[in-house]
């Protein structure tokens, strides 16, 4: 059996993108200039069949229009992992957001295609409409991320492991990774974790932001990117930490996913 591994080929200019599969966020990134990547998409195919990608296309932070000539542009491509190396399987057609028009806030482009995987994992497919929830989610929300700062400031790695266990086991099936590699993900976290990195007290100006079809979310910051985040102030370096969360069906609590 194949083991189908799918990424984009994407470029984009002057500009702040997002990407999502399935309705789910793969990268974000402020480009000030031109980037072209290859970005997998794996985990955000949960099983066969037919999937999304959306690409959309914001001003540069700090600005309100969008850069004139600001565009992005993506293939979806494929690869067979079977042999442990990437072996070239197929390339869809490219899609390109529209130009810009500057009475327009921002412009998006999304396509389908046919995802064939060997796995079907258990994720938010399986979670409850958070959008119907009858309690302040935002608030509950901040008390999740707290309590993930507090557990890295006190080096309590082990209740941090056990959060994210669900999240890497599945980010090791559709990646395709041996034990050894699901360990080095993991270890170089807490490597990052204990090289001088602090928890950033979280930003009242946080919001909100649904995902798969409104069964996942998060908190992020105006800039767009996570609100859960670390400093080195020697090295004036950040780290960044993308994290989603859900509530299982028949469940009340929130959940890393």
């Amino acid at each position: 059996m194949k083991k189908l591994y799918y990424m984009l080929d994407f470029s984009a200019f002057q500009c702040f993108f997002q990407i999502r599969v399935n309705d789910v966020e793969i990268f974000s990134f402020n480009v000030e200039g031109q980037t072209s990547i290859d970005i997998p998409i794996n985990q955000g195919i949960l099983e066969s069949g037919e999937c999304t990608v959306e690409v959309k296309v914001f001003p540069l932070q700090g600005k309100t229009e969008l850069h004139e000539k600001a565009y992005a542009k993506y293939k979806v491509t494929v690869f067979d992992l079977s042999s442990g190396d990437f072996v070239f399987v197929e390339q869809f057609e490219e899609q390109r957001t529209p130009p810009a028009q500057k009475a327009i806030p921002f412009t998006q482009v999304s396509s389908l295609f046919y995802a064939e995987v060997l796995y079907k994992i258990d994720a938010w497919q399986n979670g409850i409409n958070l959008k119907d929830v009858n309690f302040n989610l935002k608030e509950k929300l901040l008390q999740e991320y707290q309590k993930i700062l507090n557990r890295i400031a006190e080096k309590q790695y082990s209740e941090i492991e056990e959060l994210y266990r669900k999240k890497e086991e599945n980010t090791a099936t559709v990646m395709y990774l041996n034990e050894e590699e699901k360990k080095e993900r993991m270890s170089k976290l807490f490597n990052d974790f204990s090289s001088g990195f602090e928890p950033v007290p979280l930003s009242k100006d946080s919001f909100v932001e649904y995902s798969a079809y409104g069964k996942r979310v998060c908190l992020k910051n105006l800039d767009g990117l996570s609100a859960l985040r670390l400093e080195n102030k020697e090295t004036e370096e950040d780290l960044v930490l993308d994290i989603a969360f859900y509530i299982p069906k028949g469940k009340t609590e929130f959940e890393v996913i």
